[in-house]
């Protein structure tokens, strides 16, 4: 009995070394854009097309993700919020991690030629590859930061045009509203969220954000302050997203019945007006730390969610049931998920305390 929990610790272990080594959580924003990619030009996709698809973004995510942690290594040893990273902790070894990052490449091309690819598909897998390299390299070491959120912004857009090339069709309108969505979001998640969330460490070790550029800073321990210009910064990238999104329903470029364009837009509204009062509340929260990264967390999966709704209803349902599970599913394994409803609890004990 004894010796079956111990082998279930460590396979326990090892699982959540894994969870933690790839960025599993957010594994589901990778899978869905080459999928979203091919849709915009047709959902008649066979059932190992998408498998095929999936397992190309596994790998171009482990390779982006990995790859980013090795050479953030230095920065992400004195990071607090990296403290439990397997490779911060020394449970996997630098050069073990390169080599796993390394290994993603020849596998996405391997899985690229069983899927048929074309030349188009090549050309948009290199240069996926290549600009997250890029991105990675020098994300945080050059002068103007913004820059380097753009390269990340179109290394994603690539994947998105990558899922384009298996349809045998043309990219639409809607293809030019995903990646250009992909990349405003990536800029306003990397240039504005993950810069604020860093921005201690980041100033302290001398790492060049868009944050730090637009002259945020930490004051004291639990206040930072986020200039008119960040705000001015993040709340125009906002307005760019909800623009894109409404875009297609203006024009109704999905041909969708009046029942089924009325439900879509209102779903859309709610969730864009949401993910705009988060922004707000993220950028407001400069003496609360924890309440800023929630906001910020819960800001980019309503926001990525208007996206993913506006595409529901014009999915084939095959299609459409891939989409959602591979999406979700590395969603609720996230623990900033599930933040508000410890907030609520400990708010509950203390009132209840307070009576």
């Amino acid at each position: 009995m004894n010796l079956a929990c111990s082998w279930l610790k460590i396979i326990w272990q090892e699982l959540v070394n894994l969870y933690m080594f790839i960025r599993f959580s957010v594994l589901g924003f990778t899978v869905i854009l080459p999928l979203l990619g091919a849709a915009t030009v047709s959902t008649q996709l066979t059932s190992p097309q998408i498998i095929g698809l999936i397992f190309v973004a596994i790998a171009f995510h482990n390779f982006t993700y990995v790859l980013n942690d090795v050479i953030d290594l230095p920065l992400d040893r004195t990071e607090p919020i990296r403290a439990k990273s397997p490779l911060v902790q020394g449970r996997i070894q630098p050069w073990e991690a390169l080599a796993f990052a390394l290994f993603q490449i020849p596998l996405a091309f391997v899985l690229t030629a069983l899927l048929g690819g074309n030349l188009f598909a090549y050309e948009m897998l290199s240069i996926g590859l290549g600009l997250m390299s890029a991105y990675n390299l020098w994300g945080k070491r050059t002068v103007f930061p913004p820059l380097t959120d753009v390269v990340q912004g179109l290394g994603w857009g690539a994947l998105v045009m990558y899922g384009t090339a298996f349809t045998f069709g043309r990219p639409t309108n809607l293809t030019g509203v995903v990646i250009t969505f992909v990349v405003v979001f990536i800029v306003l998640l990397n240039g504005v969220h993950g810069s604020l969330r860093d921005l201690d460490n980041d100033r302290r070790y001398g790492a060049s954000t868009t944050a730090i550029l637009l002259g945020a800073r930490i004051q004291d321990p639990t206040d930072i302050i986020i200039p008119p210009l960040l705000v001015i910064y993040a709340l125009t990238l906002q307005a760019l997203l909800i623009g894109l999104v409404l875009l297609p329903l203006v024009y109704n470029w999905f041909n969708y019945s009046p029942k089924v364009w009325l439900i879509t837009t209102s779903v859309v509204l709610i969730l864009t007006l949401l993910s705009l009062i988060l922004l707000i509340i993220c950028v407001r929260s400069k003496n609360n730390y924890s309440h800023l990264v929630l906001a910020g967390t819960w800001h980019a999966v309503l926001s990525l969610s208007s996206l993913l709704v506006l595409f529901v209803p014009y999915l084939e349902p095959k299609l459409r049931l891939f989409i959602l599970t591979m999406y979700c599913l590395p969603l609720l394994t996230s623990v900033w998920l599930y933040m508000p409803i410890g907030l609520w609890w400990q708010s509950w004990r203390a009132m209840r305390k307070g009576c």
